[in-house]
């Protein structure tokens, strides 16, 4: 599978493991899975939520690619 980039959407990443959900939350964004941020989550991108909400782009890609690989493994 596919590592996750900047450009790759939110929703692809919660989607391919809802683990992801929980990494976005730790650092600081809204839950992607519901409301408005649901909506959003299919058009923006990692990159973009991390500049949005103030977020380092590299560690949260390190942390999404990290839970990703572990849900793949379990």
């Amino acid at each position: 599978m596919d590592p996750i980039i900047g450009e790759t959407k939110v929703a692809e990443v919660v989607n391919r493991c809802p683990e992801a959900a929980e990494v976005f939350r730790s650092r600081g964004c809204p839950d992607m899975r519901r409301g408005f941020f649901h909506l959003m989550a299919r058009i923006m991108s990692v990159r973009n939520a991390a500049r949005i909400h103030k977020i380092e782009l590299s560690p949260l890609l390190d942390d999404l690619n990290r839970v990703v690989r572990s849900a793949k493994t379990t």
